[in-house]
């Protein structure tokens, strides 16, 4: 509805005059709810009066809170947890020299339930694609525009990275009546609707990995330059099918997080969405597929022998996995039959999931450009993984400096959360969600490059996300942990979609 719809629905609702309502909405910033809350006691100003629920000053303006209508906060509270204060701390505290506390307001986890994008659906994954795309045409560009400044500054490096890019495009397409059914027809549509770009945004994820796998004299030259993208922390559970992990990232180029999204993609007539975790709109998900299929996804850097650059991107099989309906079993041999002795086509880069399904178990799969492993499929006890081959793995490590301490770092982060296992299981105590999400914040797993942490939890159909704070001190991972906002996004969502409207549009142009 445009302004003055939405000021006379507040007026009617709050049996105020517009011109307060206007000015409700103002100091809500837009928030009806928050308007409505807000002219339950309306001052000039566009303030209610009362006590505040933070310091205890009595009969001062300010807001009610957009969740509990009956807590107040003054002013200055208001201002310290909207971020307006330095360093978004306790001024009074810093004053009188008591231990500053960081203040972290309620809305605060409002603004995280804004990711949501709510429900995408579409008569075939074509116009699902292309309808994502739609809604997130801002979010994206971000990622893309910070990867260019930090990994394809020259001429050279951006021609580079366009040619792994058609190297993708050409990859899903020969994959298409191979495998790739459903993500290349979703893909193809996303790249309607964005445009060459949508490519690139797919290898980010390659392009990263390549800065720390130098081919060239030049590449190695360069190598301080690298982002920090050492990657995730994991770990499935068979006796609950929940799995999760840390989105370990270049937090700097995801803008922190602030372009997170979580979405629900769903064929019109179909029973179930695929339920996704997706960084910044970059189209490489975690998450739940259609079929019940929980995956995760983890940075791996293996020995190769294949130099050519380009291949089939991670982003690719992420999607098919999800928008399949494939039980675990049937997800196993699509992954195998991308490695079959006659493939011509190689990945684009290494790669590791986690994959669970409950009655079906969980299993470890890693690849390099050219070779897979795949674990033993398991029905009890955990699977945990980092950023370096497991043990037993037919696969093994690069052995160049510009990787080494990523690897190190992996496998200290992965004795972490073994480590944590073992107290529980001598415990006797079962790795139910509360502790999933335990192991998963232990110090070292959570760390600065840490954009969020996301579990799947198949059974109950629900993905938990924490994602990180967005204040002044976000840069600090030890914030997020200590205020522990995790939000719960299930695949159903009653009332909320986000329709490309094609007839409107077309009648528009």
């Amino acid at each position: 509805m445009d302004g003055d719809e939405r000021l006379a629905l507040l007026a009617a609702v709050s049996n105020s005059d517009l011109s307060q309502c206007r000015v409700a909405l103002d100091q809500a910033h837009g928030d009806m709810d928050l308007a409505a809350q807000i002219l339950m006691g309306v001052t000039s100003e566009g303030m209610s009066q009362g006590t505040c629920a933070s310091c205890g000053a009595v009969g001062v303006p300010g807001y009610h809170d957009q969740v509990d209508a009956n807590t107040f906060y003054c002013q200055a509270c208001w201002d310290a947890w909207e971020g307006r204060q330095s360093n978004n701390v306790d001024a009074a505290a810093q004053q009188d020299g008591r231990e500053p506390q960081v203040l972290i307001a309620t809305t605060e986890e409002g603004s995280m339930l804004e990711r949501d994008l709510g429900l995408v659906e579409g008569i075939d994954w074509r116009e699902v694609g292309a309808r994502l795309a739609s809604v997130t045409t801002k979010q994206r560009r971000t990622p893309l525009v910070r990867t260019a400044a930090k990994f394809a500054r020259g001429t050279s490096a951006q021609e580079s990275w366009r040619e792994v890019a058609r190297a993708a495009q050409d990859a899903v397409e020969y994959w298409a009546s191979r495998g790739l059914e459903n993500a290349s027809v979703f893909l193809m549509g996303a790249a309607r609707e964005a445009g060459g770009d949508l490519w690139q945004l797919l290898t980010i994820y390659e392009i990263q990995t390549a800065s720390l796998l130098p081919r060239r004299q030049a590449q190695r030259d360069n190598a301080g330059q690298v982002a920090r993208v050492s990657g995730c922390t994991g770990l499935a559970s068979a006796s609950t099918g929940a799995l999760g992990q840390t989105d370990e990232v270049d937090v700097n180029i995801y803008d922190y997080g602030r372009l997170d999204s979580v979405v629900r993609l769903q064929l019109e007539g179909t029973p179930r969405a695929a339920l996704v975790y997706d960084p910044a709109c970059s189209l490489c998900p975690i998450g739940l597929s259609v079929g019940g299929l929980a995956v995760s996804r983890f940075t791996l850097y293996p020995r190769t022998q294949d130099e050519k650059p380009g291949g089939l991107p991670l982003a690719a099989v992420l999607w098919e996995l999800l928008l399949s309906s494939r039980n675990l079993k049937e997800a196993l041999d699509f992954l195998r039959s991308l490695f079959e002795c006659d493939q011509r086509i190689p990945m684009a880069a290494g790669a590791a999931l986690l994959l669970s399904q409950p009655g079906h178990g969980i299993v470890l799969v890693e690849w390099s450009r050219s070779s897979i492993f795949v674990s033993p499929l398991t029905r009890e006890g955990v699977l945990v993984h980092a950023n370096h081959c497991v043990l037993g793995s037919s696969l093994s490590d690069v052995e160049t400096q510009s990787v080494a301490w990523i690897l190190e770092e992996s496998r200290q982060r992965q004795s972490e959360v073994e480590a944590f296992y073992a107290q529980e299981l001598l415990a006797g105590r079962e790795l139910d969600l509360k502790r999933l999400q335990e192991a998963l914040s232990v110090r070292g797993v959570q760390n600065d490059s840490v954009l969020a942490t996301v579990i799947v939890c198949p059974a109950e159909q629900e993905l938990h996300v924490r994602f990180r704070l967005q204040t002044a001190g976000m840069e600090r991972v030890e914030d997020t942990v200590a205020c522990d906002f995790w939000q719960c996004f299930s695949c159903s969502v009653p009332g909320r979609k986000r329709r490309w409207m094609a007839r409107e549009s077309e009648a528009s142009n």
